[in-house]
């Protein structure tokens, strides 16, 4: 076996959902043992019936994941905001009365 890459084209989607995706072929290049242990995988499961859609699912799963990063950071750095913190807690306590009064019920005359 030899130490090259191998190289694979696939196309990734792109576009609308009412017409169909646009699509660009691009070249991807990885080492051997990895394009040898994906090729495995499309073997071992079933709901992938391709290099090709195997590849972009993958991708599609790491851009999820590295966006679902980038928010928790978000929402991280929220709570160390000051400001932030203030104007929440000032919030809450302008709804504590009304939250009351809903969870008693209305007041009787």
């Amino acid at each position: 076996m030899t130490s090259m890459r191998t190289v694979h084209s696939f196309r990734q989607e792109q576009g609308s959902t009412m017409a169909a995706p646009a699509r660009k072929t691009i070249q991807l290049r990885m080492p051997a043992t990895l394009y040898s242990r994906a090729r495995q995988a499309l073997i071992d499961i079933e709901d992938v019936s391709s290099f090709n859609d195997f590849a972009v699912k993958a991708i599609k799963e790491e851009l999820r994941r590295l966006e679902e990063t980038r928010i928790d950071a978000a929402f991280s750095q929220m709570g160390k905001d000051e400001k932030y913190l203030r104007t929440t807690a000032d919030i809450s306590r302008d709804f504590v009365e009304n939250d009351r009064e809903t969870l008693e019920g209305p007041k009787r005359r």
